[in-house]
């Protein structure tokens, strides 16, 4: 199930309940983002193609006490940025959540895992972070707000 309009909701929610609140992009989500980026505009931020720069930003956010929700193509947060979620956000166990989309679509042989490569495989040597994979929109919710660093497939 695609639960990118119910993630941008939920998001519009969380952000304004909490200004601390942060949702970063790796320049995607069009058609989806455009109401938070509209409502929240410094709440939101299009990182543009660097991913692995967008998770360090946010492994900082969170030092200076901000909430940051990195939204991204699953294949980008967990392969191109590797070294930054390991390094930055699981070894330090900070409260960073990668959301991460297309993992159920074909969208082309250098935007989706391939073969044997799965976010579980990637993710299973990580300290620290937890994996979600919602069903419904409360599995949703709850994963959002779960403390600690978080992998949420969307």
């Amino acid at each position: 199930m695609d639960f990118r309009r119910q993630f941008f909701n939920q998001m519009c929610e969380l952000a304004e309940k909490d200004k601390d609140v942060i949702l970063l992009t790796g320049d995607l989500g069009y058609s989806f983002c455009e109401e938070y980026a509209h409502k929240f505009p410094k709440q939101f931020i299009n990182c543009g193609c660097i991913e692995q720069s967008m998770v360090g930003i946010a492994a900082g956010m969170v030092l200076g006490g901000k909430k940051p929700y990195v939204y991204s193509g699953t294949i980008f947060l967990l392969m191109r940025a590797y070294e930054q979620v390991r390094d930055d956000v699981a070894y330090n166990n900070l409260n960073v959540k990668l959301i991460g989309t297309g993992a159920s679509q074909f969208l082309g042989f250098t935007h989706n895992l391939q073969g044997n490569e799965n976010e579980q495989d990637l993710l299973k040597n990580l300290p620290n972070i937890k994996s979600f994979y919602p069903q419904n929109e409360e599995d949703l919710r709850l994963a959002l707000l779960s403390f600690g660093p978080a992998f949420i497939r969307i």
